[in-house]
């Protein structure tokens, strides 16, 4: 008998204490700190063959409060490759009675995608439950096979921030003859897995982990829990096999001739015009300026999620046909009209996001990335084009997929390379306003600001609101000036300079504080910054700043006849390991400049050095917030 007849088997077993009627309560009181209790949480993966995977996974919660919902949340991701074979759930009342049973046909059934798709094979089945009262118990199991092998589902033996762990564990059973894996451990060195190895079975498990806070500026989720990630060196994806596949190289080979050749066909038509587009310009990256210009002007992305997993894209032809695509399609499409005019480029896949995950260096998968990119040797390095993004200036990655490890795929092998960062000093903010106010409080302001790097990326779609969006924005961002008028604000977007720049004149009332012969005024009534990250008696986790900065302000204000300085702050400056601010209030006849410059430092940081960064952020507050005393001439 086989160790995977042995483990169903085992599997069977367990599923009948699944269906207990009633279950041991949770003594609340031992679990003050947790929102939830995982106390079982498993995955088996049983690889039968080269086609044939099946999938078990049991979860048995408690929930302790409404912060703990959803460790409880219940579905199941199914498509054409995907067949559900067991979908089941039990929920326990706070005494541990059974309470109701839901089974398979009892579950909500939709398109797991959103409404910016055209069409997709994804779907999901989910429990839709609104519990009446805390504690409860949900006890979920679901079991589905596929003939996709190429996608090994990522174990993460603690799931979520501020739950504690009784038990979470993860199979595989497998033949290493016919099935050899490719395993990586992540984050163990601050837990005690427990790992077995035999001949046919890989398990590992932890027991008793205690809750991990969700804090502010807290690490990427993916770089603090523990993690397997597993994948058949040998596997399936759609009826495209591959043998051993061992690192990036071989997998981006595999990729390029299985699943990506002959979809690059294009229309002779357009084939002429995107030459005499080019014609005459020599300059490689000169050509795929004009090559990205033609594919933002003439095609819009729609997400399409079917064929091959979700992995193949279109025919270039059909996107020329349709002028539209997913990032997979638009990419291609791209790719090709590149190769007509003699310009090398590369597919790649990245995850995109505004939290930066690399692709793991010694873990080649397919199940890495949720977004396609395209690749552009030049010099000694590569520029880099976004297919998805109609406004988007050519090179420009942004905050979406910079500074992270992407697979770019060649003819002959793949490689991991890491894509532009744009650190501190490059995301720039310099605002520049002159402010004019009564002694009965009426302002106004007129100022430009201009952004470049991350910063840029943030603000320019700006130009993409409507008026009245605009104008709702606006009132938000100035929302330190009482009854704004916006009354002009203009944008200019200047894609050469990757360089967003905006005028703006506003007006209010309100302003200052009167208090007899005198007025209270702020320093900085355009752009204060007053971030203070939370604060923790004890912090538990190292922490982040994910994005470094640099932001310049140079604000004048006149002073409105009869009124004198009577005080003002006192200059400023501030440095630290994890930036710098400089601060000065200067007086001139009847002039007050304010002056501000504050550089923010990416980096991780020790739990220890987070008091020492909140104080920063927390003195910066205080400047920020400073007043300017007139009093009346006599």
């Amino acid at each position: 008998m086989n160790k995977i007849l042995l483990a169903s088997i085992f599997w069977i077993a367990s599923l009948s204490l699944f269906a207990q009627k009633e279950i041991t309560p949770i003594a609340q009181d031992e679990y003050r700190y947790a929102n939830a209790v995982i106390r079982d949480y498993s995955t088996q993966i049983e690889l039968g063959s080269i086609t044939s995977m099946t999938v078990k996974q049991y979860k048995l919660v408690t929930v302790l409060n409404s912060k703990g919902d959803n460790s409880a949340l219940c579905y199941a991701h199914y498509d054409d490759d995907i067949s559900l074979k067991n979908v089941e759930v039990l929920i326990y009342d706070a005494n541990g009675l059974l309470i109701k049973k839901v089974k398979e046909k009892d579950f909500k059934d939709e398109s797991s995608v959103n409404g910016s798709t055209l069409y997709s094979d994804s779907r999901v089945k989910y429990l839709d439950y609104k519990p009446t009262g805390y504690p409860y118990t949900i006890a979920f199991s679901k079991e589905y096979k596929t003939n996709n092998t190429a996608f090994i589902p990522t174990h993460r033996f603690i799931p979520d921030y501020d739950v504690y762990i009784q038990n979470s564990s993860f199979k595989i059973l497998y033949d290493p003859a016919e099935m050899p894996l490719t395993v990586k451990e992540k984050n163990f060195e601050h837990f005690e897995v427990i790992k077995t190895n035999n001949s046919e079975e890989l398990t590992y498990s932890i027991n008793n982990v205690k809750p991990i806070p969700r804090e502010d500026l807290h690490l990427p989720f993916q770089e603090m829990m523990p993690t397997v990630l597993a994948v058949p060196q040998n596997f399936n994806l759609s009826g495209h096999k591959a043998e051993n596949i061992t690192n990036w190289a071989a997998l981006g080979k595999w990729f390029s001739s299985e699943i990506l050749s002959e979809r690059q066909e294009l229309p002779a038509s357009t084939v002429q015009k995107i030459k005499q587009l080019t014609a005459n310009i020599e300059d490689p990256l000169e050509k795929a300026k004009i090559v990205y210009k033609y594919v933002q002007d003439n095609t819009r992305y729609i997400s399409v999620q079917v064929g091959i997993g979700g992995y193949q894209p279109i025919v270039a032809s059909e996107v020329d046909e349709m002028k539209y695509g997913d990032c997979k399609g638009l990419s291609n499409y791209t790719k090709a009209l590149l190769e007509v005019v003699g310009v090398e480029s590369y597919y790649t896949h990245v995850e995109a996001g505004r939290t930066k995950v690399d692709f793991e260096n010694d873990f080649a998968s397919l199940a890495q990335g949720n977004h396609a990119i395209i690749a552009i040797p030049y010099q000694d390095g590569y520029s880099w084009i976004d297919c998805t993004s109609q406004i988007n200036p050519f090179g420009f990655l942004g905050d979406f997929t910079d500074d992270r490890n992407v697979f770019v795929m060649k003819p002959d092998g793949g490689e991991i390379v890491k894509t532009p960062a744009y650190l501190n000093e490059d995301n720039y903010q310099l605002t520049k306003a002159k402010v004019k106010f009564t002694p009965e409080g009426e302002i106004e302001v007129a100022g430009n600001i201009v952004t470049k790097g991350t910063q840029y990326d943030n603000r320019r779609y700006l130009e993409q609101y409507s008026p009245d969006d605009l104008e709702k924005r606006d009132k938000n961002y100035w929302s330190s000036i009482d009854n704004l008028k916006v009354l002009s604000h203009k944008l200019n977007n200047d894609k050469e300079k990757v360089e967003f720049s905006e005028n703006f004149s506003l007006r209010g009332n309100n302003f200052g504080t009167q208090a007899g012969e005198r007025m209270f005024i702020p320093i900085n009534p355009v752009s204060p910054i007053t971030y203070v990250p939370q604060r923790y008696r004890s912090r538990k986790t190292p922490f982040q700043i994910s994005r470094g900065y640099w932001d310049q302000d140079e604000i004048e204000i006149t002073i409105p006849e009869g009124y004198q300085v009577e005080a003002k702050p006192e200059n400023l400056v501030l440095e630290t390991e994890f930036g710098t601010y400089k601060m000065s209030v200067k007086l001139e006849g009847n002039k007050i400049t304010y002056t501000k410059d504050i550089l923010i430092k990416d980096g991780v940081y020790p739990k220890e050095k987070y008091s020492a960064y909140r104080d920063f952020r927390n003195e910066i507050a205080k400047a920020e917030e400073k007043k300017i005393s007139l009093i009346i001439k006599k």
